[in-house]
């Protein structure tokens, strides 16, 4: 049986984030556009930099890409997030709050080390 099966993937090692707005990218995780000003609050107090809807990815750091990458999970419609390598590019104050994040969304979540 396929344990991973159901699960969205979060390789923070590779992490799948386009180069377009914010706005679009909630779109592809099928987050409403309503709570996407509560996504990118959610990344600051994570990350300490302001995001906006409108703003463009591709300028956002590895570590910061990662962040997002964790927070679009938490807020898309998945039950259950399978996280790989979780602490790359990411210090360890950042890292914790990330695992707070993804501990407190109530949704399934497994952990991985890099391949």
């Amino acid at each position: 049986m396929d344990t991973n099966t159901g699960y969205l993937l979060a390789d923070a090692a590779h992490p799948l984030i386009s180069s377009g707005p914010v706005w679009e990218e909630a779109l592809l995780y099928g987050i409403p556009a309503e709570r996407v000003e509560e996504l990118c609050a959610c990344f600051e107090r994570i990350s300490g930099k302001a995001l906006s809807s409108r703003d463009i990815l591709s300028e956002l750091s590895g570590g910061q890409k990662v962040i997002l990458m964790v927070c679009l999970s938490v807020f898309s419609q998945a039950k259950k997030i399978r996280c790989v390598d979780l602490e790359h590019s990411l210090d360890a104050a950042k890292h914790e709050a990330v695992k707070l994040l993804l501990e407190s969304s109530g949704k399934a979540i497994r952990y991985e080390e890099g391949r």
